[in-house]
């Protein structure tokens, strides 16, 4: 359904929406065509801040944090991410929407997009993650997702040492290199508040995978699709987003210079200028 007039048009107090075990956290606001906006794991829905505001004043916009991140709560048994976004939907009773969703966000949007097409009106995917896939069945990238994988094991190792500060600053300059200033103070904040989750995918680690995965049905999308890839991000990002708009029929690939994973903080102009493009299709 379309959503109703919500009244005032600002985004409103954040609200709590029963799952099964636990909660999540969620905000709304404004009214029109519906934008949700999906974080990454690193992050949690504040990442939205600025695009939540602005967005509640042209449309209807909905935010919340996912399991274990932000102030939902954690997943202790297995869950549904794709569920998780149906409800909310359903309990906000929003028709098709825009999904914008930013790595594992980006991976839930495919998810819900090839399970649920009638609810998605079009999708902006800032470095989206892909279920189902693994890299040692693509050969192009194999230096790639070697070197990143060893990296990320030493950030890792890290953090299981107890150099938890070292493990904090090494994340954040691994994934998010190009902030600066507010925002990166936010990158900081959020990171901290959420390290736990990262670092042991306490909650994450119970999300049932969808099957069959999302890589395999990338072609049956058939929406307006926008994926950006930032020319700072680590380089097995690049790699999935070129494949996800590769096999997405008629998705536009943008490479982001200057930008980092967090492409809508690192490169707002580009992550604004795609949102109001996909926006008027």
């Amino acid at each position: 359904m379309s959503p109703e007039p919500r009244g005032p048009k600002g985004p409103e107090a954040p609200q709590r929406l029963a799952v099964p075990g636990g909660h999540l956290t969620y905000e709304t606001g404004g009214r029109g065509t519906p934008r949700v906006f999906l974080h990454a794991a690193i992050a949690d829905r504040r990442m939205w801040d600025r695009e939540f505001a602005a967005g509640a004043r042209e449309h209807a916009v909905v935010r919340y944090d996912t399991r274990g991140l932000g102030q939902s709560t954690a997943a202790t048994a297995p869950y549904s991410d794709v569920e998780d976004l149906s409800a909310v939907l359903e309990h906000l009773r929003l028709g098709p929407a825009i999904l914008v969703g930013c790595s594992n966000g980006g991976r839930i949007a495919l998810d819900f997009a090839v399970e649920h097409p009638s609810a998605v009106k079009a999708l902006l995917l800032v470095a989206p993650g892909l279920s189902g896939f693994d890299g040692s069945t693509d050969p192009e990238g194999q230096s790639d997702y070697s070197s990143d994988g060893a990296r990320t094991k030493e950030i890792y190792q890290a953090w299981g040492a107890g150099r938890k500060d070292e493990a904090l600053q090494r994340l954040r300059e691994y994934w998010c290199s190009m902030q600066s200033g507010q925002n990166l103070e936010l990158v900081r904040q959020m990171m901290r508040d959420n390290a736990h989750e990262i670092f042991t995918e306490a909650s994450a680690g119970h999300n049932r995978a969808l099957d069959p995965p999302a890589i395999r049905r990338l072609k049956t999308i058939r929406v307006p699709t926008t994926v950006l890839s930032g020319d700072h991000d680590e380089p097995t990002c690049g790699w999935i987003a070129r494949r996800v708009a590769r096999e997405i029929p008629g998705a536009e690939f943008v490479p982001v210079t200057g930008a980092d994973h967090l492409v809508n903080l690192s490169r707002p102009d580009v992550f604004d200028a795609a949102l109001a493009r996909l926006s008027s299709k």
